[in-house]
């Protein structure tokens, strides 16, 4: 096929894609009376460069064009379209050498951990309790060690890049000179820079490129056409590179896996994307759905209307997006060429200087839909471990989990293999309060569910076993004291220790 009937045939594809996954914030009818046209000279002014100007204003085209979704075309992805991971066959240690040779990581690093009120990179975040010195580890030692063990294992040479964002970069450049002596070539590139929009205009907020606040990386759906602009894409390939897995650097359970590297080639995909068993608790992130077009998409949660969240419930849609992404570099590089590469988006709001904003951001899995070949895999839920909250953080810390060469193993201890439900309450979800209120990690080994409700401080060495809920009343505190275990207890009041 000619290239100009490949670009013709993806180019229909894209416009029925923007039917596909749409969100409930489509911009009223007076959003599309005040709005003025948009010129690249006035985002020029801002500092843009001319690909960011190019995307964005495409962008907001797509925000403002995009018809309703048809919620009755939208359907479960069949069971069929994944593979089990358990399916897969190990792989010989010269084979899985070739591979890894070709393999280029991709690491998500451009939060902050805003949520849990932090001011740096999430990846500077420790994982491990501090009264164990040995094990001092951040989010990014953890990666760089990943990589590090697999290099010397199979003599190769695995790049880890880190995608930065303007937040994250100039932290970050000094956080990996540490780095320096290590067996691992850290590359950094930073993602776009888009700048927040008045929800009422559409135009931009910012009149000049200085406050940090009303500008904004765009989502990880940013991260191959960034990495096309600083020049990797080609570089890699130069390098005999040929597949990418990308995921976050706050998911400690994206690893590096031959097998599935493995499944990526031998079914000669150009997409895989990695999906998990949905759960009650899975309530932010990425569905995976069937629309018109009759390829697979995915559905952010955020995108549904409340009347329809019953539709949407566990069940049918059962399985969940990780945002672990393995693809093959040739056809990524093709679509931007093509500028083909097309992802669905997501509406944020916000609210500056009293007046409504909107952002449009794009997650990587949303791509999916550009590609002829792609598949699914259906994985454990270990290869889905974000931390997004103090609550996940807990688990992280404890002895749930162990580190073994820098991937996160769960502790063959814990009966069942299974995490408990952690639920922290307001004074733990900043990152200073929970690590005044915890004197050391306690024991969860044995914990089926926590709920930690008012002011509440734990000592050292206490142990939770079972079913553990603890209320202090309003204009008290509790603290559990030094050396307590705690087995299927209420704790309410001013310590008053109730059996559950």
């Amino acid at each position: 096929q000619s290239r100009k009937h490949i670009k013709r045939h993806i180019n229909q594809h894209a416009k029925m894609s923007m039917t596909s996954s749409q969100d409930m914030f489509m911009p009223s009818s007076e959003t599309k009376r005040l709005c003025a046209t948009l010129r690249s000279e006035e985002l020029k002014k801002l500092g843009m460069n001319s690909d960011q100007i190019r995307d964005f204003l495409n962008l907001r085209k797509s925000y403002l064009e995009k018809p309703p979704v048809e919620w009755e075309e939208v359907n479960p992805v069949p069971d069929d379209f994944f593979t089990l991971y358990n399916d897969l066959k190990n792989v010989e240690f010269q084979r899985a050498k070739e591979i890894l040779s070709k393999l280029v990581v991709v690491n998500l690093n451009g939060g902050l951990g805003l949520g849990m009120g932090m001011k740096g990179p999430k990846c500077a975040l420790q994982i491990m309790k501090k009264s164990s010195a040995s094990k001092q580890l951040t989010f990014l030692d953890c990666k760089v060690l990943h990589i590090e063990e697999l290099n010397k294992e199979y003599d190769v040479d695995i790049p880890l890049v880190l995608m930065n964002s303007f937040n994250t970069d100039e932290a970050t450049q000094k956080l990996i000179k540490k780095y320096k002596d290590r067996r691992v070539n850290i590359v950094t590139f930073v993602q776009s820079k888009y700048p927040v929009l008045w929800k009422d205009t559409l135009a931009p907020v910012p009149s000049a490129d200085t406050v940090s606040d009303e500008w904004y990386p765009p989502g990880s759906g940013d991260a191959f056409r960034s990495m096309h602009a600083a020049g990797l894409i080609e570089r890699f390939q130069k390098e005999g590179k040929e597949y990418i897995f990308l995921s976050s650097v706050e998911n400690l359970g994206a690893t590096v896996d031959i097998k599935i590297l493995e499944h990526l080639h031998q079914e000669k995909l150009d997409f895989l994307l990695e999906s998990t068993n949905r759960i009650s608790t899975d309530t932010a992130g990425g569905i995976l759905i069937k629309y018109k077009d009759e390829r697979v998409h995915v559905l952010e949660t955020s995108q549904i209307p409340p009347d329809l969240h019953t539709k949407f419930a566990l069940g049918d849609y059962r399985y969940w997006n990780t945002n672990n992404i393995w693809v093959r570099i040739a056809p990524v590089n093709n679509l931007l060429q093509l500028r083909a590469l097309t992802a669905d988006f997501i509406v944020k709001t916000r609210n500056i200087k009293g007046r409504n904003c909107v952002q449009l951001e794009s997650p990587a899995a949303m791509v999916i839909h550009s590609f002829r070949k792609s598949g699914g895999m259906f994985v454990p839920r270990i290869r889905y471990r974000p931390v997004k909250t103090t609550s996940e953080l807990l688990q992280a810390q404890s002895e749930l989990f162990e580190i073994e060469k820098g991937m996160l193993v769960l502790n063959a201890n814990r009966i069942p293999p299974s995490v408990p439900l952690i639920k922290l309450g307001e004074g733990f979800q900043k990152i200073d309060e929970y690590e005044k209120r915890f004197t050391s990690v306690p024991n969860i080994l044995e914990l089926d569910h926590l709920t930690v409700s008012g002011d509440v401080r734990f000592g050292s060495n206490v142990t939770l076993k079972g079913t553990v809920i603890i209320v202090a009343d309003t204009g008290s505190c509790i603290t559990i004291p030094d050396g307590t275990t705690l087995e299927n207890k209420i704790v309410a009041g001013d310590l008053v220790v109730q059996d559950y």
